[in-house]
């Protein structure tokens, strides 16, 4: 019995190992783009660019907007990198609105002769909102 040769069994294997290799890639492949998708969307930014006329740049991230917020972001904002660093007098993370919309607030100096925004008002007004600033 040990000489003998059992062509069936080793179809039977081969077949066997083939089948797990493809789901084992499948499975793989699909771990992956769900992996990849969600991580992009966390990155995603809408910038209003609010510098030139109020002295403000707002950051949203899309995936912490509900679908209405979303579809009125992409009406009046852009997607983007991020808001610029130049003339930045501070900033403000995680800046909690009334309606409840969470965004990085970026203020700018000397933007405008109506409106020049201080530190110390930015601070407090940052801090009253659940924010955290940070100097430029």
């Amino acid at each position: 019995m040990i000489g003998l040769n059992y062509p069936w069994k080793e179809n039977f294997l081969r077949r066997y190992f083939l089948l797990l290799l493809i789901i084992s890639s499948v499975l793989i492949g699909l771990t992956g783009m769900a992996y990849g998708n969600s991580k992009g969307n966390q990155d995603e930014l809408m910038i209003c660019d609010r510098i030139q006329k109020q002295g403000i740049c707002e950051e949203y991230r899309l995936n912490s907007l509900s679908a209405s917020d979303k579809q009125l972001m992409t009406k009046y904002c852009t997607h983007g990198t991020g808001c610029p660093e130049e003339a930045r007098v501070g900033r403000c993370l995680k800046f909690k609105d009334p309606d409840g919309i969470i965004s990085d607030k970026h203020y700018y100096s000397e933007v405008t002769k109506k409106r020049n925004l201080q530190p110390s008002f930015i601070k407090e007004t940052c801090i009253n909102n659940g924010g955290k600033f940070l100097d430029n």
